[in-house]
């Protein structure tokens, strides 16, 4: 129950202060995120120009980084402005899409963490893992490994323990943890593999919470809940002559409709120690 009402309170918080959120993100899922963003009550802003985004994030009230199309410019920019939010007690939101895919995103996103740069990492397990093990594998983006609940726990946990933040790994079952305590949470539905930016908008959503309060752990845990609870929302929208493209739509009406009424979200996080 005390979980439910921080929840409640971040949101309510997060309805009233319309929080701007600086996305230096891919152009794949820019546009869901931006609707995203909007859907659960904040002002999203999406600059990438190296010259100008040092001031963006400066106005901002939380910076999202999204590995997704990375390229040289979008790099100098990310380090910019992660400068800046740390300068200004911004929170800082990775999302390390594909680390384990090639060595330059994943050198990079641990040149962020490293340097201590990031306080939300949101990333699938295999982004994780490469995140811990250090290495990339020449995966796909989108291949995911079949890792067990004890390897998903352990890799949430030791992502934050290792570079001092909150991590969030995202699959069938949750993981967030703050390197001590893991919050593990269910939620969701399958159509969710059908689309693509549900990672991606989980991470503006996590974002969009931490724009609000200072207990990231619990805006993660929100950020994911959000999504969990709306792609339920969304499926039940549906008819069974719909498909993936009408659960996108409705997937924002979701979360439209549970930030706009936050005792909605009645999932009972489990906390672990182990």
């Amino acid at each position: 129950m005390e979980m439910q009402n921080h929840f409640g309170k971040i949101i309510e918080e997060l309805q009233k202060k319309r929080p701007v959120i600086h996305h230096i993100t891919n152009y794949v899922t820019a546009e869901a995120c931006a609707d995203a963003a909007i859907c659960a009550g904040a002002s999203p802003v999406m600059a990438d120009d190296p010259e100008e985004v040092e001031a963006i994030t400066a106005g901002s009230d939380a910076l999202v980084l999204n590995l997704g199309t990375i390229n040289y410019n979008k790099m100098i920019g990310m380090e910019r402005s992660a400068a800046a939010a740390k300068k200004k007690g911004i929170p800082v939101v990775l999302d390390p899409v594909g680390v384990m895919s090639s060595a330059m995103r994943l050198d990079f996103a641990l040149k962020l963490l490293a340097g201590g740069l990031v306080d939300i990492v949101r990333g699938n397990y295999d982004e994780c893992q490469a995140l811990l093990d250090g290495k990339a594998n020449g995966h796909g983006v989108d291949v995911t490994t079949q890792a067990d609940e004890g390897e998903k726990l352990k890799a949430a946990k030791g992502v934050a323990a290792k570079y001092n933040c909150v991590a969030a790994v995202t699959g069938q079952v949750d993981y967030v943890s703050n390197g001590k305590q893991v919050l593990v949470l269910n939620g969701g539905n399958e159509m969710l593999k059908k689309i693509t930016g549900a990672g991606c908008m989980t991470t503006t959503l996590c974002a969009c919470c931490a724009a609000v309060t200072k207990d990231y752990m619990t805006a993660a845990a929100l950020g994911v809940v959000i999504m969990g609870q709306a792609a339920e929302l969304a499926a039940g929208f549906m008819e069974k002559k719909d498909g993936p493209g009408m659960f996108k739509t409705r997937l924002f009406d979701g979360i439209y409709h549970v930030t706009g009424k936050w005792n909605l979200i009645n999932l009972k996080p489990e906390e672990r120690m182990n």
